[in-house]
Order: C-alpha cells, then sequence, then structure tokens
C-alpha cells in the first residue's frame, strides 16, 4: 500500500456551558473539551509520530500525523495547548493576524509561548475572506501581509498557511510559492501521499461528534477508514457545485438552525 497519512482540521473548543452562544452555521466545528481530549489521546497512542505541517512535505515515509488548528482563537491557549503540551505532541496553529489581542482570539503573548513550546505559528489569511473573491493583488495582501507581520511579531519564519471559509481560488499556488510558502493545507479531503504538491495539502476535519474510534483509525491510517467522511463529502460537493456558494449557504445555514433546535443539544 503506498504510504499514506493523515493531516487534521481542528477549530474551536467549547464547553457546554458556552455552547448556546455559538452560531448553528459554526456549532459543527466546535468540540467539547472533553472529545479533544479523547482525540488527543487516541493520537498520543498511536505509534506514529505528531509532526507540524511545515515537516509534511520532507516525510518520504507515512509514519505520522499533524494536527492542525484554524481560527486563532482563545481555545487554542485555554484548552489545546496545554492538552498538547500535556500528551508532548507537537501541532500547528494557523491564525489571522487582525484577530490577534482582539477578545475571543490568542494575543500575542500567547503565541510566542506556543511557539517556544514547539508548536508552530502559520498564516490563516489576514482577514479571513473568502479566497474566491479576490484577485491575485488580494491574495498578495492576505497572504504577504499575514506572513510579514507574524514574522515580524514573532521573531520566526512562517512557511504555512491554510485556507479560510473552503473555497480556494486555483491559481492560488504559484502566489503563495512566490511568497515563500512551503506548504498549504486545503479543506479538500484526502490523504496526503510523500511527494504530493505541497501546497495542496488535504486535510481531514475534525467534526463535532465524530466518533473517537474513527479519528483513532484516521490517525492510523486505517485502510477504509476515510470511507464514512468521503461519502458525506462527495454528497456535500454535489450540492455546493448545484447551489454556488450563496446557495449553499442559504439551504445550509436554516438546516443547522433547525437541527440545533430540535436536535444535538451537546
Amino acid at each position: 500500500m503506498r504510504p499514506r497519512a493523515a493531516v487534521f482540521a481542528f477549530h474551536d473548543v467549547v464547553p457546554a456551558a458556552g455552547l448556546a452562544e455559538v452560531p448553528a452555521t459554526h456549532r459543527p466545528y466546535v468540540l467539547d473539551p472533553r472529545d479533544l481530549h479523547a482525540y488527543l489521546l487516541a493520537a498520543a497512542e498511536s505509534p506514529r509520530r505528531a509532526i507540524v505541517a511545515g515537516r509534511v512535505p520532507g516525510e518520504l515515509g507515512g509514519g505520522f500525523f499533524s494536527l492542525t488548528f484554524d481560527d486563532g482563537t482563545r481555545s487554542d491557549y485555554e484548552h489545546v495547548f496545554p492538552a498538547l503540551v500535556e500528551r508532548e505532541l507537537r501541532a500547528t496553529f494557523f491564525v489571522v493576524p487582525t484577530r490577534i489581542d482582539t477578545p475571543g482570539h490568542v494575543t500575542w503573548a500567547q503565541l510566542r509561548e506556543m511557539l517556544a513550546a514547539g508548536m508552530e505559528i502559520g498564516s490563516h489569511s489576514m482577514t479571513h475572506p473568502f479566497l474566491d473573491t479576490l484577485d491575485e493583488a488580494g491574495l498578495r495582501r492576505e497572504y504577504g501581509d499575514s506572513k510579514r507581520l507574524l514574522e515580524d511579531r514573532l521573531g520566526a519564519a512562517v512557511r504555512a498557511a491554510s485556507l479560510p471559509r473552503g473555497w480556494g481560488p486555483p491559481a492560488l499556488a504559484p502566489i503563495l510559492q512566490d511568497l515563500g510558502y512551503r506548504v498549504f493545507c486545503t479543506s479538500r479531503l484526502g490523504w496526503w501521499h510523500p511527494g504530493d504538491p505541497p501546497l495542496s495539502v488535504p486535510r481531514v476535519g475534525v467534526r463535532r461528534g465524530m466518533p473517537v474510534e474513527e479519528f483513532a483509525a484516521i490517525v492510523d491510517a486505517e485502510r477504509g477508514a476515510l470511507w464514512r467522511l468521503r461519502t458525506v463529502e462527495a454528497a456535500k460537493n454535489a450540492a455546493k457545485a448545484c447551489l454556488g456558494r450563496r446557495g449553499w449557504n442559504r439551504l445550509r445555514t436554516p438546516l443547522l438552525e433547525l437541527f440545533y433546535r430540535n436536535g444535538d443539544a451537546r
């Protein structure tokens, strides 16, 4: 079997007491702290190594996995960082510089502490826009300005970036390469294989309700571990292709509001 590995994408962590304040459209991406700890325990128990995203292209084998966290929310420091340190795991945090030091997000001091502990800090764009609406100049501002600001304030090279909002333009890779990025993590579901394009890394999104057994199987790159997620992804992509971004959002928002009102209250 061809060597392969999973690069995971996490988002926010919110205790049950604060869940009611989370918008329905963001709720699928929010984990309970207990679930986060269960996932990280499974990761720590794997025989595979946890590496930061910036090291993924240099791996010639598949004996690793990578944990990435998008958005730079306050929970990255309050919940995720101490849990990673406790289990001796490393991860990559993709942050939006214009949100740093604002309510609900990490601070520059916290990012420096995380960086000093072996975590990687990458760019999640400058302002978290829909990238497919931007021209080349706009894309260069989003990833060039964010890279320069992060490097200036943190004193460390920024070589990794990730896609906000899930809709990426086709001509982004040459721009990222020109700006000095080595890795770009997408929202496309799939395995990473040695030799794959480093500026189009697929990820496995960790969503609310993912069974820990499924997460552990993906960490270990077991055969068929992505089957359920690929089935769901195929259905979503078909709907997006038919409806477009605006149509998809018009459909998704009321459905999620109905689901969380009548269904999952966790």
